[in-house]
Order: structure tokens, then sequence, then C-alpha cells
């Protein structure tokens, strides 16, 4: 049975929209100068308060990664009792045609990958390209992965990709990059990436091979399409995910109230 989850961007508003970029002498800055309400330290505690028991973090949330905040930030995860499933490594393009950049990305990636180790989490989410979809791309995008995946694999993180950028964001490249890479990358498949006119098409077309779920709703007038993404709850319960489906929300300021209401809404389809 699927199990609840919650990414960091959902809280990306409560975080004051931070966005840590590396400042070039070891330490981060927030491009961001939006007043948070809370810290990255604050999100295990909260995740749990709502009866959410799984986490993934987007590496740009992380203020800090030398030991000291990240064992902070540990300590954090065990006290609220959560589970931290993944890195959202949201940087990088494996796909890039100047070998030079696509070198210097792969290495940050390998850099999260290590984070991701450091932090004890289970995955890591790697975006598969940014090029335009081709054979070459797909060819490109299966090289860099299947090599980032035995990179995380040798430190105990398991990879996954997304339907996520240009490369990936058609269920056929998907699923043909995912092929390629005989079974050493799982995915993330995400709602909301693909188009509304054809997402339950899309979706059925990659849920065989979801390890987690980005379940995002749509919303009009402020109100939720509960029916449609109930739907599509459905369909992956009916393909038989069985990993974290993580709420996500970005369309307002009533974050933990709409959040709460994703969860109960998810919950009258996969049960409690």
């Amino acid at each position: 049975m699927p199990r609840l989850s919650i990414s960091s961007w959902s809280l990306h508003r409560l975080l004051g929209k931070a966005w840590y970029d590396p400042d070039g002498n070891g330490g981060y800055t927030n491009r961001s100068d939006e007043t948070p309400q809370i810290e990255l330290l604050d999100v295990p505690g909260q995740a749990a308060a709502h009866g959410i028991g799984t986490l993934e973090l987007c590496h740009f949330h992380f203020p800090s990664t030398d030991d000291a905040y990240l064992e902070r930030l540990k300590q954090a995860i065990r006290d609220a009792g959560v589970e931290l499933f993944s890195i959202l490594i949201d940087t990088g393009d494996i796909t890039a045609d100047d070998e030079a950049t696509r070198t210097a990305d792969t290495e940050t990636v390998r850099f999260w990958v290590d984070i991701a180790a450091k932090m004890g989490a289970g995955h890591v989410r790697i975006i598969a390209g940014d090029a335009e979809a081709d054979e070459n791309a797909i060819a490109q995008s299966v090289d860099g992965l299947r090599s980032l995946a035995s990179y995380a694999k040798d430190r105990g993180v398991i990879a996954l990709t997304e339907n996520f950028r240009r490369l990936a964001a058609r269920p056929e490249t998907c699923v043909a990059i995912l092929e390629g890479c005989e079974g050493e990358v799982g995915l993330c498949a995400d709602f909301g990436n693909f188009p509304q006119d054809t997402r339950s098409t899309d979706l059925a077309a990659v849920l065989l091979h979801a390890n987690s779920i980005h379940a995002k709703a749509d919303y009009a007038d402020g109100e939720m399409d509960r029916v449609a993404y109930q739907a599509n709850v459905k369909l992956a319960v009916d393909a038989g995910f069985d990993g974290p489906m993580s709420l996500i929300y970005q369309d307002g300021d009533d974050v933990w109230e709409s959040l709460d209401e994703m969860r109960d809404v998810t919950l009258e389809v996969i049960g409690s």
C-alpha cells in the first residue's frame, strides 16, 4: 500500500522560497530575500505533526552541507520519527552538449549523492537531461544515469529519475530511458509534469516503473479538483504502486490547510 510523503518543495513558501547556491567559498548564499516562517530543520517535525511519515528534501533547500549542520538535520529527522526517502537533486544536465559542462554537472550530482548517503537517504532523484529528445540524447542520458546509479549504489543509495524537464517529459522517452538503464535506475512519477489533456494515458504508461510519486492536484479559483486527483491516485494504486506518495502543493499561501486536504483526499483512495 502506498504511504504518505511530503517534499520540502511543498513548504517552499514557508521556507521563504529559499534557494541556496554555492557562494564560491565553500558555503551557500540564499538567492531569495523573503522572510521564512520555518527553517529546513523544522520540516521533519511539521510533517510528523500532520500525520506524514516520509520525507523528500530538495537540494537547494539545504543552507549548509557541513557535517555539523547535516548532523543537526539528521537528528531532527530522528526526533520526528520520519523516514528520509530521497534527496531531490534539481541541478545538473547530464546531456549537455558541452563536455566540460556535462562533466562539471555530473560532479555536482555526485556531490549531492554523497550528501544523501551522509544523511541516510535511501534514494536520490537525478534529472534525466535537458536535451531535446532524440536517440543520441536518450543514449547519453542512459550512460550518465547508469554511471551515477553505480556511484550511488556503492554508497548505499538508489538512483531515480523523473518525468521532468525536456528530455523525459513524454512517457515514451521516459520509458525508453528507464529500459535503457535495465533496472539500475528507478522512477519518480510526477502527476503534474504531464499535460492535463493526456495525463491519464501518460501516467498509465509510466506508473508500472514508479518507485515514488509526486502527487499534484489541479486547482480552479482555489478549489481542488478532487475527482481528477483521486482518479490519478487510483491509477497508481491499480498499477500496484506501493511506495511513497509525496503530496506536492504549490498553488497558494494556505500551505498546510491545502496539504491536509490533499492528505485526507489521498487517504480516501489508498486507505489509512
